[in-house]
C-alpha cells in the first residue's frame, strides 16, 4: 500500500529543497511570493469562529527565522486569514494572540508546486504518476538528517558533500551520483542553519 503524497513541508524542508536559507524562504513570503500556513485550534475573528489551516503573516513569524543573532523561540500572532481569502483578520480570542513556534509554520505542497512553476525551479518530488526523478532526493534528505543526528557535522562542508555523494553511489541502481556542486546546493542551507561552528 502506498502512502499519499506529503501535503505539508516545514520551512527547513523547503530551504533544503531549494538550496537557500530559511530566512530567504520567509522573505519570499513577506514579499507576497508564498503563503505560510499553520494549524489553529478554534479562534475568533470578532464574532466569526475559525479553526484548522490558516494563512499567517510572514512578517509576524519572521523573528523565528532571523538570519543573525538569536531567533525567537515563539511569537504570538494577532492576525491570520482563511486559505483562499485575501485579507488578514484580527484575532479577538484569544486576546493575547496565538502562540506559534518555527515548527508550527508550514508550506503546502500545492503552494510549493505553484512557486516552483512560476520561478522555473526544477522539481525533486513527484506527486503523481510519471517517470521517477534521476536521483533519490527524498532518500538523500533522510540519509543526510540521519547522518547529522547520529554523527554530527564533519569539520568541513566538503566532507559532508563527499559522504553524501558516496551515499548516492551506494544506493543507486546504476552507481550514479549528482555532481558535488548540486549536492552542495542541497546541503548549504542545512549546514548554515544547523551547524553550531
Amino acid at each position: 500500500m502506498a502512502f499519499p503524497a506529503q501535503y505539508f513541508y516545514s520551512i527547513l524542508d523547503v530551504a533544503g529543497r531549494w538550496g537557500c536559507s530559511q530566512t530567504e524562504v520567509v522573505n519570499w513570503a513577506i514579499s507576497g511570493e508564498l503563503d505560510l500556513v499553520a494549524g489553529f485550534s478554534p479562534i475568533l475573528f470578532g464574532d466569526e469562529p475559525a479553526a484548522g489551516l490558516l494563512v499567517v503573516s510572514a512578517s509576524d513569524v519572521r523573528p523565528l527565522f532571523r538570519p543573525f543573532g538569536k531567533a525567537a523561540k515563539k511569537v504570538f500572532i494577532k492576525q491570520a486569514r482563511p486559505v483562499g481569502s485575501d485579507a488578514l483578520k484580527l484575532i479577538t480570542d484569544p486576546a493575547c494572540g496565538v502562540r506559534l513556534t518555527a515548527a508550527d509554520i508550514m508550506i503546502t505542497a500545492r503552494e510549493i508546486d505553484r512557486f516552483e512553476d512560476v520561478n522555473g525551479i526544477g522539481r525533486t518530488r513527484h506527486a503523481g504518476p510519471g517517470a521517477p526523478g534521476r536521483y533519490d532526493w527524498e532518500g538523500f534528505h533522510m540519509a543526510l538528517f540521519k547522518r547529522i543526528y547520529t554523527g554530527g557535522f564533519p569539520l568541513q562542508q566538503r566532507d559532508l558533500v563527499l559522504e553524501m555523494q558516496e551515499w548516492f553511489i551506494a544506493n543507486s541502481a546504476d552507481g550514479e551520483a549528482p555532481d558535488e556542486s548540486t549536492i552542495r546546493r542541497r546541503i548549504k542551507a542545512i549546514w548554515q542553519e544547523l551547524n553550531p561552528s
